[in-house]
């Protein structure tokens, strides 16, 4: 097994409240407030190996998720966050091959996870009005090796479109989204789907409406809840506090070109019970 090299990233783990992801330096030290631990006595290790700092605190090495990277990356705005993240690419069946054109760049955490999921032969096409957002996009994916899946352009998409065309997802991050819809709907493939984050209900009544102008159905939106247990050899219990709501995540997908417009906007919605199995149907059907 091939050691720690130096570029990697590490998540140094002591307990659930002590942790550092780090980036592995061909010189220097790690430092924190329990001690220091030199990065030669780093580099060629294994992960899952305990070392200690010079204060006697022990760390495991250990390999970084995907949402510990994620939620690791230098940022001056909000990020999506890991679990709407994970239904967000299942329900929008973002997978290796898919060219996904995501307008939002902000810090280039959400980027960097479709890239994952679309390599070797995707691509993620990112869009960022703001400079200042842009550059921090640019670096964090670069850090992260992404950089060769992803093709980043200042671009107001609102005003000026996408440029590009045969999208599969289009991925939408904005505070406005319905104003991108106009140009999603000539940019995305036919069945390619729109996904949206949105924190207010107001703004899913406006995009839900621009989506019916424009020729989309299936038009669907879904709240994800995240509470963790804590297990104690005394007992088990919810944590008291937990990741509620975050963003609201739309979905919808884009019929034919030519499709009618008035009858998009008349069938948009997924009707519950015509359209969704219940438990009880599943339940049968196995």
């Amino acid at each position: 097994m091939a050691g720690i090299t130096p570029g990697e990233q590490v998540l140094f783990y002591h307990d659930e409240r002590l942790h550092y992801l780090r980036r592995v330096l061909e010189k220097g030290d790690f430092e924190c407030h329990k001690g220091r631990i030199p990065w030669g006595q780093i580099i060629g290790r294994n992960y899952g190996e305990v070392v200690k700092t010079h204060m006697g605190t022990s760390f495991t090495l250990l390999s970084p998720s995907l949402a510990d990277l994620m939620i690791g990356v230098k940022r001056r705005t909000t990020i999506a966050y890991p679990k709407d993240v994970g239904y967000m690419l299942l329900r929008a069946s973002i997978a290796p091959g898919v060219r996904v054109a995501e307008v939002g760049s902000g810090s280039g955490a959400l980027t960097f996870i479709l890239a994952r999921y679309v390599q070797p032969q995707g691509h993620v096409y990112s869009f960022e009005r703001r400079p200042e957002f842009l550059e921090i996009a640019m670096a964090n994916v670069a850090r992260l090796g992404m950089e060769e899946f992803v093709t980043f352009e200042l671009r107001d998409v609102e005003k000026q479109g996408f440029g590009v065309r045969g999208i599969d997802v289009c991925v939408v991050d904005v505070p406005e989204p319905w104003g991108i819809v106009p140009h999603a709907a000539k940019a995305l493939v036919c069945a390619g789907r729109w996904v949206s984050l949105s924190p207010t209900t107001e703004q899913l009544q406006e995009t839900r409406k621009a989506l019916g102008k424009h020729g989309f159905t299936r038009f669907e939106v879904w709240e994800v809840m995240l509470r963790e247990m804590l297990i104690r050899p005394q007992g088990a219990r919810p944590r008291e506090r937990m990741i509620s709501h975050t963003a609201y995540l739309a979905f919808a997908e884009i019929a034919e070109h030519n499709h009618d417009a008035s009858n998009a906007q008349q069938n948009i919605d997924n009707s519950p019970a015509d359209n969704r199995l219940s438990l009880q149907d599943e339940e049968s059907s196995l």
